[in-house]
This record gives C-alpha cells, structure tokens and sequence, in this order.
C-alpha cells in the first residue's frame, strides 16, 4: 500500500524527464545586429548606429557601410568645430595655435580617409578584394591614429588657458573615436566574413 504512491511519483518524474522543455523552444531567435556589435569595443554604440537596418536583411558589408558612413558624418563634425576654432584662435598663445592647426590638419586626414573608406566599399571585386579590404582597414586605422595624435598634441600645451579647450576637444574627439573604432571592427568581419564578399560587379 505504501509502495504505490512512490512508484507513481517516479513515473510522473520520469515522463517530465523526457519531456522537452517548454522554454527552451519559446526562446526567441538571436538579434542579428546584436549579434554582429557583441565583440565590438562600444558594443551598445555599434548596436545604436546601426539600429536603423533591418535585422533580417543586413549582410556584413552593409553593416560595415553603415559603420563607417556614422564615423565619417562625426568626423565631419569634429572637422568643422576645429576650422571654427581656429577661426577664433587669434588671442590664443603660439603653441595652443599650433596644435589647433595640426588638429584641422590630421581630422581633415581623417575625413579624406574615411570618404575614400566608403568609396571603396561601395566599390568591391572578387579579383581585388583583400587588397581593396587591405586598403580600408589601412585608411579607417590612420582615421582612429589621427584622432589620437591631435589629443597628444593639445596634452603637450602646458597652458591653464588651454584647459576647456582640451576637455571640449577630447570630448569631440573620443566620440568621433568611438564610432571609428566600431568601424573598424565591422570592417574586420567583413574581411573574415564569406558571406560579405560581393560577387565581381563589372559595372563599377
């Protein structure tokens, strides 16, 4: 009599043993654009910029298009502030002038890299493909480098007077940082990607 209910319960346990498990099959498909951002350095930034591609359509090179024409746009930016202030900088010290002047400079670089960055991938042959991605990761590198040499250069400016100039800049060039390196990233799993490689377009 007392057996009974035991072995009843070990049935039950059983069955729901080989049941398979409910939530497992409810779970929701993984977020392809989250998926694509997880490894990125600014992960939730790469997911943001991209947010406005479809999920299900977008393929790496579009993901990385869409990268570098946000990084481009933000260089133009930080491009533009930098020419206003060296339009103001006439009662600056010599050496906070010239690293103005070298900043105007090395973002213009960036700029003139990034555009042909977007060119070229607008751009892509089968025949010359790793050279063409070569070429982008060259350009889309010395974009995030220049970026990184105009801080340095204002670090050197010893100047109390400089000290808002240099936390404004560095706060414009650390965004436009942000959005360059993801850039790169996407770039660099377009290169590793298979299904990124654009077939041979003859008419471009």
């Amino acid at each position: 009599m007392q057996t009974q209910p035991i072995s009843t319960v070990a049935f039950t346990l059983f069955l729901l043993l080989l049941s398979p498990p409910r939530a497992a099959a409810a779970r929701p498909p993984p977020d392809p654009l989250r998926t694509s951002c997880a490894q990125a350095r600014y992960p939730a930034l790469c997911v943001q910029t991209l947010s406005n591609l479809s999920n299900t359509a977008a393929k790496p090179l579009d993901l990385a298009q869409a990268a570098v024409r946000a990084s481009l746009a933000r260089t133009r930016g930080l491009s533009a502030y930098l020419w206003a202030l060296k339009a103001a900088s006439q009662g600056f010290e010599l050496r906070q002038r010239v690293a103005v002047s070298d900043c105007v400079k090395q973002i213009s670089d960036s700029v003139r890299e990034l555009s042909k960055t977007l060119n070229e991938l607008q751009h892509l042959r089968d025949e010359t493909f790793q050279w063409q991605m070569s070429n982008v990761q060259t350009w889309t590198s010395a974009a995030l480098t220049n970026g990184d040499t105009c801080i340095s250069g204002f670090n050197a400016v010893a100047a109390a007077a400089a000290g808002n100039i240099k936390l404004e800049l560095k706060q414009r060039v650390t965004d436009v940082s942000m959005f360059t390196s993801n850039a790169l990233y996407l770039i660099s799993r377009l290169t590793d990607s298979v299904t990124g490689k654009p077939r041979a377009n003859s008419g471009n």
